[in-house]
């Protein structure tokens, strides 16, 4: 009788998912869906969805085409606002992006987009470095970081951006001395200014540093791989990532450890405690608001299907040099909704602190 019960269970469960897919691929069968980039071709963004878009077509109930459309301006603000308030809510088009939580929270002028009347299809967990300049340093030593022959200039996108609020608030963390520098767009213009001298340090995630920046500017460059920025869990424990470990890249607590005795803390610590919690989705895909739930379904079925094709897992560990490492639905969700949740003291020190960063 257990046998035949679950038997039973079972050939529902396979009868509604035969539902639920049949209807989406009728949904998308020989449709084309557009996958909106905010950056210039060429940068992390553009590359991870350049390997990710033929695998996800692929994986789409229907099989859709998908094209990309690079939509560079404001440091992503363009194409998030357009994503929001804009984009055709029929299932033709995505937003495929970082996740700008911070701007989102700050409501720094120039953001029109709210994530929370968007619905997120998935994201990925990043490994977050940068790459400096060894000419900062003395003789590649991490700690006498500002001392060597070359000023450290922060290259920034944005003051809102999350990878440069990273680099930043590392920085002060360390307490070092450094200057930034917003309105770089995208790779295309930073890997210039950073082999030219004009720039000392790139915020870059672990898979953009492999597929995008490792050839110019340390292979043949003046660059090294500067620091691992850690995942501080809720009890404040900080962990960095293998791959980095494995190559030597101490993490930021380490470092300061190793700088001044002990491990960080104080406002800037906190303030990186919560940019953790806030950037818990690096690249990240939305669909607008009234998107109707086949598009929905059919896109989240085939962006869970990702992590477990081989095809996929190939291509990704050859681009990016780490294996698949995606956030499910449940904890996209609780990521999308973490914005509102930041005290109003951490709010205010992030929009003192931007409003700084744009001085």
């Amino acid at each position: 009788m257990r046998q035949l019960k679950s038997l039973t269970l079972a050939l529902a469960a396979a009868a509604a998912l035969s539902s639920v897919s049949a209807t989406a691929e009728e949904f998308y069968a020989d449709k084309t869906i557009t996958c909106v980039v905010p950056y210039n071709p060429g940068g992390g963004t553009d590359s991870f969805f350049r390997v990710v878009v033929p695998h996800l077509a692929r994986l789409i109930p229907g099989q859709p085409d998908i094209i990309i459309n690079n939509m560079a301006g404001a440091g992503g603000l363009k194409a998030n606002n357009y994503a929001s308030n804009e984009m055709p809510n029929d299932g033709s088009e995505m937003l495929c992006a970082p996740w700008l939580s911070v701007a989102q929270m700050t409501r720094r002028e120039g953001v029109r987009f709210d994530y929370s009347s968007m619905r997120v299809v998935g994201g990925e967990k990043a490994i977050n470095t940068a790459v400096i300049n060894k000419n900062v340093l003395k003789d590649g030593d991490r700690t006498t970081i500002g001392q060597g022959s070359q000023r450290l200039v922060v290259a920034g996108l944005s003051a809102s951006s999350t990878l440069d609020l990273r680099q930043r608030l590392g920085l002060d963390i360390l307490g070092v001395d450094y200057v930034y520098i917003p309105g770089y767009r995208g790779s295309a213009k930073q890997i210039p200014a950073f082999i030219s001298g004009e720039v000392s340090l790139l915020g870059m995630n672990y898979g953009t540093y492999v597929s995008v920046m490792k050839s110019a500017l340390v292979d043949q460059g003046p660059g090294m791989l500067w620091v691992d920025y850690p995942v501080v869990d809720d009890a404040g424990n900080a962990s960095g990532s293998q791959q980095l470990a494995d190559l030597g890249v101490p993490t930021l607590n380490d470092l300061h450890e190793q700088m001044h005795g002990s491990q960080p803390s104080g406002p800037h610590w906190e303030a990186y405690k919560v940019l953790n919690a806030l950037t818990a989705m690096g690249l990240s895909v939305w669909l607008p608001e009234g998107t109707p739930d086949e598009a929905f379904d059919a896109l989240k079925a085939g962006w869970e299907s990702l992590p477990d094709d081989a095809e996929f897992q190939a291509a990704h560990e050859q681009a990016f040099g780490k294996p698949v490492n995606f956030v499910d639905y449940e904890m996209a969700q609780s990521a999308a909704a973490s914005v509102a949740d930041v005290p109003a003291e951490m709010v205010q020190f992030y929009q003192d602190y931007i409003a700084k960063g744009e001085q």
